[in-house]
């Protein structure tokens, strides 16, 4: 088989015949420090690399100190936290204070004095020249002096964000972060007059441009937020170039090396605008696996481990299926592997999943084109600026007091679109996201689309709104779309009439499939204009490739040449006992266990037992 010469030919290479981008097998990374002793242990277990600390001052532990163990070992490693400085300033370790004391101080100066817009100055600017200098500087001096050893990838830094993490706060209003807004305004907008029209306002020249902070908007009673959520855009868009330069950087003094962010949050705000991110560095630590792969399948992703409880490993899988290429082991506790060099309670616990992983099955998920059905979600990042305004507003000037904590919940625009997504993956189907610029520019047609989700879409632009009445498949929301425009100005009329989508709850979509309506999604939608009530007649054609007999299981599916790679998980509930359940697919076909490597035999369905945590990985092959 092709999986299997694969196989071979990768083993058959040393670290030497790895190219810098030749990231075909999963990595298991350690990210504290290990000795060389309890890296050979770790070796054994599976991991693939460690991590190195950039020294950035001087006064930290030499690299080449850091990178003696690894070497020792044939282990590749990753340079960590280059330009933390930079792009974490406000969420950053600096004894003996919390790590986002910088960011508390900025919000205790802004609480007492919201008039001075000095307390919202980001230190440093994302757009400060000579901190755009050192940074570019830096990285690639660090990159010149690792190339040879082809590190897995450059970190530009850890918990990254406008302000601390994904927060939301007025940062940044300082000079020269206004003048690079003002110069994006002018290519947004075109002339003064289109812009002072939209925001309501009556600026005589550009050099008067100034935005609204949150206060401020708050205070309007007319609905139009646009001077405000334009600020937020733009603050999303100055973060993203400003990564986009370390990247840059680190590809200008290595054109194969990859640069990377980590601790990425939950899309919203603080400069998670994914629409951005997922273009402006090559590698991201993240949850939202889906989301960064449909925006930009090219990119690489990695998600972090903190435990290897039922729970821990079941996450493990569930990102391996969903496309993470690597797994950073967090290990503060010294519980993977002891300071004795033995392996520890959670390193055993994490055995037979690396063994697996490694053995194989990694290779195989990460080489193989991944299925996706013909359905859309749209990703609105004005809907989710839009709908924090109008969640927070009511509340006045509490939003000083929030954390990045408390933006990790709530917003109900980023609530439906992810409730949405885990209704249709639980019918067994791969939907795909898609951004406001990409129904833009005709995706919908060009991907073949026939049910387009918008969850929350309170925001749309004009154009968005011409493509989706256009669209000739079914269009579904929660709420009714595009009351307000791009740009936060609630609009006389929306911009959707009601008869262009159908409401359906996103628990609309559990509940058809869970009564065992076949095909499912067919009951619950309607095209746009149809005259006839016949929901199957409008998306007959959507049906799981794989159909499963279960409502708490995902299906992801992927294409390695003529095989049909099936992997099958179920929801993971503490305790849980094995369930059977029957999978069919159209036609006979040959089935072959990945896990365990048995053929089970030739035929159209398959009945087996999941349990709580590990998946079902099947090849089937005509």
């Amino acid at each position: 088989m092709r999986f299997a010469l694969g196989l071979l030919l990768f083993a058959a290479l040393g670290l030497a015949g790895i190219p810098a981008r030749a990231w075909d097998d999963f990595q298991i990374i350690e990210w504290q420090h290990r000795d060389a002793a309890q890296l050979a242990t770790l070796k054994q277990l599976g991991v693939t690399a460690a991590t190195v600390v950039a020294n950035r001052d001087g006064t930290g532990t030499p690299v080449e100190q850091q990178i003696a163990p690894m070497l020792a070992n044939g282990l590749r490693w990753y340079v960590e936290n280059i330009a933390t400085d930079y792009y974490s300033a406000y969420h950053r370790w600096l004894p003996p204070h919390p790590v986002n004391w910088r960011f508390l101080d900025a919000q205790q100066r802004y609480r007492a004095n919201p008039d001075d817009e000095s307390a919202v100055w980001r230190d440093p600017s994302l757009a400060d020249p000579m901190w755009q200098r050192r940074i570019r500087d830096r990285l690639i001096a660090t990159v010149r002096g690792q190339m040879r050893y082809r590190p897995l990838y450059y970190s530009l830094g850890d918990e990254t964000g406008i302000a601390d993490l994904s927060a939301f706060w007025d940062f940044d209003l300082s000079p020269g972060s206004l003048a690079g807004m003002r110069v994006w305004l002018r290519q947004t907008y075109g002339s003064l007059a289109a812009l002072n029209a939209e925001w309501g306002t009556r600026f005589a020249d550009w050099n008067d441009v100034h935005p609204a902070t949150t206060r401020e908007a708050m205070r309007r009673t007319d609905d139009n937020y646009s001077s405000w959520a334009d600020f937020k855009a733009w603050m999303d868009v100055a973060f993203a170039r400003a990564l986009r330069m370390g990247t840059d950087a680190v590809h200008h003094a290595e054109p194969t090396a990859l640069a990377a962010i980590e601790g990425v949050q939950v899309p919203g705000w603080g400069g998670y605008d994914y629409t951005l991110l997922v273009n402006a560095v090559d590698v991201l630590e993240v949850d939202d696996l889906p989301l960064a792969h449909s925006l930009n399948p090219h990119v690489t992703t990695l998600t972090t481990s903190f435990d290897a409880q039922p729970r821990g490993l079941h996450k493990l899988w569930r990102n391996l299926l969903a496309g993470s290429r690597g797994v950073i082991l967090w290990d503060s506790d010294g519980t993977i592997v002891r300071p004795d060099a033995a392996l520890g309670e959670r390193g055993q616990a994490y055995a037979e999943t690396f063994r697996e992983i490694r053995g194989g099955i990694g290779h195989l998920l990460l080489n193989s084109e991944p299925h996706s059905d013909p359905i859309a979600i749209l990703y609105s990042p004005a809907s989710f600026r839009v709908q924090w305004m109008l969640e927070q507003k009511p509340k006045g000037d509490a939003w000083m007091n929030r954390d990045a904590e408390a933006e990790l919940s709530g917003d109900a625009a980023r609530e439906a679109m992810w409730a949405y997504a885990s209704a249709v993956t639980h019918q067994g189907l791969q939907p795909m996201f898609v951004s406001p610029a990409m129904i833009e520019h005709g995706a919908l047609r060009q991907r073949g689309i026939k049910l387009l989700i918008l969850p929350h879409a309170i925001a749309l632009s004009r154009a968005e709104a011409q493509q989706i009445r256009d669209f000739r498949g079914a269009v579904i929301a929660d709420v009714q779309p595009g009351k307000f425009d791009e740009h936060g100005r609630r609009l006389d009329h929306p911009l959707l009439d009601a008869g262009t989508s159908r409401m359906v709850a996103p628990d609309q979509f559990r509940n058809a499939a869970s009564e065992g309506c076949q095909p499912p999604l067919p009951v619950i939608a309607s095209v746009a204009k149809q005259s006839r009530p016949d929901c199957f007649a409008a998306l007959a054609a959507i049906s799981p490739s794989i159909h499963v007999d279960a409502a708490d299981v995902t299906v992801h599916i992927w294409r390695d040449g003529k095989a049909q790679i099936v992997g099958v998980q179920r929801d993971f509930a503490p305790d849980a006992p094995d369930e059977q359940v029957t999978l069919n697919w159209p036609g006979q076909r040959t089935i072959l266990d990945l896990r365990t490597n048995r053929t089970l035999g030739r035929s159209d369905h398959l009945t087996a037992r999941l349990d709580a945590v590990y998946p079902l990985l099947l090849s089937l092959t005509p």
